[in-house]
């Protein structure tokens, strides 16, 4: 494999598809030394967005794809609105790094979704795509012994971010039942659990239930009998058990979701708590300023709020004034409906529900066909990318975008 790849990056693989192979062996690449956003991170993620906008020129140049004039009018004049108008509702606080990482979000998006609905890069077919997994792979194992032997409290930061790996090894296995995708699912399993990141361990078990779902429909539900569950119940219960009393589960993030915490709550309840309290400010600052544009629109790009209940309920001794906060400004708003809503308005509101959309209405379409190939691969990758997205910001990562891209190269294929 690791043959083929050196093979393929020096003479096989065209010009673009090695662009994709360094920009992301660099985005992941400098999670090991640099922490799971650094600034490496998200100067990849700006050449991303302007490499797949270039290689949309190109692709539309080379095909000679027309697009009706008046169309692309109405884009670009729509764009410019959307510019001046954030920039005018935002000038009192702007801070330019935000509104940037805000239109770069924004317009990565459509540039992804674009891009796989008219064109087919190299790098999305099977084969190569592969070598790319091989790649990631590489980079996870190195983070994972990193973390392990470097950092005091390890956790395997990378591996939230890249579930496309642990997903391409289901599918294969399930696919191709060949043992060496079975050694790489088990270990993925495992670095999941000892990745110490809740989100990892969660979405690993929903992928093994999602493709199972699909590749043995027929048997699954027959498999979950009265016998096969009480064993597992009995065994996990027993397995918990024995954790806890010897102080190992409770050094697991995973546990402190169901653990007593602050104000004697349960972690799951804070967790939640503190995200409602995020969409209350932001809420507030939506109509503190709202005008003829904030249903469309939203805040803008940029949009930022004063988080007073938010730093109430976790500083509550400070005072119901609020005047500690009085030049503090928060962007991060991690219910993501809200935050499409707060920064984009109904424009994008309307764009991640006709993402959401289509991908669940793919799934049933493959489901039905009862024929699984790569377009159910990256139906299932991003769908459960998307689950994040109610938790945490996830269009901030060029794997998401990734997932959309190809998702869209086989939106198009017909099941019925």
């Amino acid at each position: 494999m690791f043959n083929y790849l050196s093979y393929g990056l020096r003479n096989q693989f065209s010009f673009f598809t090695k662009i994709f192979f360094t920009i992301f062996a660099i985005h992941y690449g400098s999670v090991i030394l640099l922490g799971e956003i650094n600034s490496i991170n998200r100067i990849t993620y700006g050449i991303y967005t302007i490499f797949i906008f270039l290689l949309l020129i190109k692709h539309f140049n080379n095909y000679e794809i027309k697009i009706n004039s008046n169309r692309l009018q109405s884009i670009l004049w729509l764009s410019i609105i959307f510019i001046l108008y954030s920039f005018f509702i935002n000038k009192a606080y702007l801070n330019l790094s935000w509104f940037v990482g805000d239109f770069l979000v924004f317009y990565s998006i459509i540039f992804s979704m674009v891009l796989g609905y008219y064109f087919k890069p190299e790098i999305f077919e099977k084969s190569i795509l592969e070598n790319l997994i091989v790649i990631l792979f590489f980079i996870l194992i190195t983070d994972s012994i990193f973390s392990f032997f470097f950092i005091d409290e390890s956790k395997i930061r990378s591996f939230s971010r890249l579930i496309i790996i642990p997903s391409f090894f289901i599918f294969q296995l399930f696919n191709t039942k060949e043992n060496k995708y079975l050694y790489a699912t088990l270990f993925c399993f495992l670095l999941a659990i000892v990745s110490n990141m809740r989100y990892a361990f969660i979405i690993m078990i929903l992928m093994i239930i999602a493709y199972s779902i699909f590749f043995f429909k027929n048997k699954i539900f027959g498999f979950f009998n009265l016998r096969n569950t009480s064993i597992m119940l009995l065994f996990l219960t027993t397995t918990t058990f024995i954790l806890y009393e010897n102080n190992v589960l409770q050094k697991w993030s995973f546990y402190y979701l169901f653990a007593p915490a602050y104000m004697g709550e349960l972690g799951i309840v804070n967790v939640y708590i503190g995200r409602l309290y995020e969409v209350q400010d932001a809420y507030n600052q939506y109509l503190n300023q709202f005008n003829i544009g904030s249903f469309f629109f939203g805040n803008g790009f940029g949009a930022s709020y004063k988080p007073n209940e938010f730093m109430r309920f976790f500083v509550a001794e400070y005072s119901s004034d609020g005047a500690v906060y009085e030049n503090l400004r928060r962007h991060i708003l991690h219910f993501g409906p809200a935050r499409f809503f707060f920064r984009y308005g109904l424009i994008g509101l309307t764009l991640i529900s006709y993402i959401f959309y289509l991908n669940i209405s793919k799934l049933l379409s493959i489901y039905r066909s009862n024929t699984f190939g790569i377009d159910l691969f990256f139906s299932i990758t991003l769908i459960l990318y998307l689950l994040r997205f109610f938790l945490q910001p996830i269009f901030n990562d060029i794997m998401i975008l990734f997932c959309l891209t190809g998702f869209f190269i086989h939106l198009k294929e017909k099941h019925d």
